[in-house]
This record gives C-alpha cells, sequence and structure tokens, in this order.
C-alpha cells in the first residue's frame, strides 16, 4: 500500500514534466536537471549503508535502510538517463572525453550493483546480511567513484559550465 502511494504520484510528476519539457521544446535543456538528480542516490545509498549497518540497534531501522535502498536505486537510474541525455546534448569538451567515458562505464556499474542489491533485499530469502552489507559497501565505493569522476568532468575539465 505504501509503495502505491509513493510510486504512483512520482511517476505522474515525472511523466507531467517531461511532456511538458517536450512540449515547450525545453527537452534539450533536461541534461541541466543531471547535477541535481545525482545527489539524491549518493545522500540515499551512501547513507541507507549506514543505517543497514546499524540495523540492530533498533527495530524500523532495516526497514528504513531497505527503502533508502531502492528509492537510492531508482534516483540512481533516473541520474543515470538524466546524464545519458546530458552526453547527447551538453557541450562537450575534448579533453574530457577518456574521464566522461569512465564516468559513464561506472555510472552503469553503479546502476547494476545497486539493482541487483535492490532485487536482493526485496526477496528476503536467506539474505545473509553480512555479506549483503560487505556487497553494499562495494557498490558504494563504484558509486563514489563514479561521483568522484563527473566532479573532474566539472571542475577539472568544465564539462557543462558555460564560460561566459
Amino acid at each position: 500500500m505504501v509503495k502505491r502511494t509513493v510510486v504512483i504520484p512520482l511517476a505522474a510528476l515525472a511523466l507531467a514534466a517531461a511532456l511538458w519539457f517536450h512540449k515547450e521544446g525545453h527537452r534539450h535543456e533536461l541534461y541541466l536537471f543531471h547535477p541535481m538528480a545525482v545527489h539524491f542516490p549518493i545522500a540515499l545509498l551512501t547513507t541507507g549503508w549506514v543505517i543497514c549497518a546499524l540495523g540492530r540497534r533498533a527495530e524500523w531501522l532495516p526497514n528504513a535502510a531497505s527503502w533508502m535502498l531502492w528509492v537510492g536505486t531508482t534516483a540512481a537510474w533516473a541520474a543515470l538517463g538524466l546524464g545519458l541525455l546530458a552526453e547527447r546534448t551538453a557541450p562537450h569538451v575534448p579533453p574530457a572525453w577518456r574521464t566522461l567515458n569512465l564516468h559513464e562505464t561506472l555510472a552503469y556499474w553503479t546502476v547494476g550493483s545497486f539493482t541487483a542489491l535492490s532485487l536482493w533485499r526485496w526477496r528476503r530469502e536467506n539474505w545473509r546480511p553480512r555479506l549483503f552489507l560487505l556487497a553494499w559497501a562495494a557498490a558504494c565505493a563504484v558509486l563514489l567513484a563514479t561521483a568522484y569522476q563527473g566532479g573532474e568532468l566539472v571542475f577539472t575539465h568544465g564539462m557543462g559550465v558555460s564560460a561566459e
């Protein structure tokens, strides 16, 4: 019940925003949301790992960690989609292409690993908490490496930053 009350309004909002941007001719500007969207998976997935590690201290913590994992994974997919759009439409800086390729590859590994973790946690059958926590830590390492490469693109190469 809670899942529907959260997911349906968010999906409707995303659809309405996409239709508005497409209708108004702003489709090419959607990439501007990528820098905003990337902060949600970083915050949710790293904080969720900490909460998962503290899970035995309070009864509600494991449930909160699961929700942070699921919402953070969804946010990671949104950030990846916006990033791919940015790759197609944002102004490019040729010296940054190697970093951009690494950033994109790490982003695929990030969403893949967190999707696998989300499915693992959702099944809840013999989910082996210690192994799960270790896998989540490894996925967070990939997430932070992805974020670092994104920072390199902006702050070292000036990608997506106007020269004016």
